[in-house]
């Protein structure tokens, strides 16, 4: 049975993607951040192949201990999906002083150097796998070319996810050689989950439409898995 990890998996897509990944007959190592929220738990009591685990990306020690109770279940991991992200609210606007610095560095440090420090974490398990698929959750605002048109954007999520992107491309460099293939993924703008598991009215997709979607993007062989893109839930290709 392959198996996945799955970080930011409390509500929203990694939610969903927990759940279509057991649909598929996965076994999911669930990384839980938000206390609040108890829907992996109900998830759980209709899936014993589901492993709630607690994980911030922003802590070393933290992914440390979150990987140590994943091998007490297992020595591998298939596939890793980065889905944890911080978007605010964040004091940070450039005709609002002073930027709040110590908050913009808590998007970076859980939207860009998080997702590389749970891959440097996991490798040696990934190491002893087949797969070998790492898969990240970035954004539209991450373009830095498409950027030029949006002037009201707030600073931190969009340079977060920037970097993000130029993570998995120093990531890919390094590990293509080694057998690993990358997914970049853009989700589009989703409705987000309350705490009793309905939807919120803004937005426009339902997660669950757009992890199915990400789900097969991420275990679909690519014809050329060396090139390195980013695409969204409609299958198209967005320049970063």
């Amino acid at each position: 049975m392959p198996n996945v990890v799955i970080s930011g998996a409390d509500r929203g897509l990694g939610l969903s993607l927990c759940r279509e990944f057991l649909k598929r007959g996965w076994k999911v190592f669930a990384g839980k951040y938000l206390e609040d929220y108890n829907l992996l738990d109900d998830l759980r009591k209709d899936n014993s192949n589901l492993y709630i685990i607690k994980l911030d990306v922003s802590s070393a020690d933290s992914i440390t201990a979150f990987k140590n109770e994943v091998l007490k279940i297992t020595d591998s991991i298939s596939m890793l999906i980065s889905n944890a992200a911080l978007m605010g609210p964040v004091k940070c606007d450039l005709y609002d002083p002073p930027m709040d610095l110590e908050a913009v560095w808590a998007s970076f440090s859980v939207n860009a150097l998080g997702p590389v420090c749970l891959t440097e974490s996991f490798l040696p398990l990934m190491d002893r796998d087949a797969l070998k698929r790492l898969c990240y959750i970035s954004s539209e605002v991450s373009s830095i070319t498409l950027m030029k048109h949006r002037g009201d954007s707030p600073y931190p999520y969009p340079m977060s996810k920037a970097s993000l992107n130029m993570g998995v491309r120093l990531l890919h460099n390094q590990l293509y050689p080694q057998g690993y293939t990358f997914r970049l993924f853009h989700p589009g703008w989703m409705k987000r989950r309350m705490q009793d598991g309905t939807l919120s009215e803004s937005a426009l997709y339902d997660p669950d439409f757009t992890g199915e979607i990400a789900a097969r993007f991420f275990e679909t062989p690519l014809d050329d898995e060396l090139r390195l893109v980013m695409v969204d839930y409609n299958g198209y290709e967005w320049t970063f």
